[in-house]
């Protein structure tokens, strides 16, 4: 089970858009120094990568993706006050 983030605040929304860019880099030179590690790949190895990439690449799109809807509708409830306002 994931952690709950918290995206009350512009920062929290900003760290966590950090941590899942960190991640996801991460994610990726752990990959890239596997297959740099070995002598000659299989089929099965760049395959296995392959997989590992995208599964990272989806976890970065979730991650990343849920502090910006959290900020979008932050923002869309601002215009809607101010419209309001005045």
């Amino acid at each position: 089970m994931a952690a709950d983030i918290k995206l009350d605040r512009s920062t929290d929304r900003t760290a966590a858009g950090k941590t899942a860019g960190d991640t996801y880099e991460t994610d990726l030179e752990t990959i890239v120094n596997t297959l740099n590690n070995k002598d000659g790949q299989s089929l099965g190895e760049l395959v296995e990568s392959q997989l590992k990439m995208t599964e990272a690449e989806t976890k970065y799109n979730v991650t990343s993706g849920v502090p910006g809807k959290a900020t979008k509708v932050v923002n869309d409830a601002s215009g809607r006050i101010k419209q309001q306002g005045g």
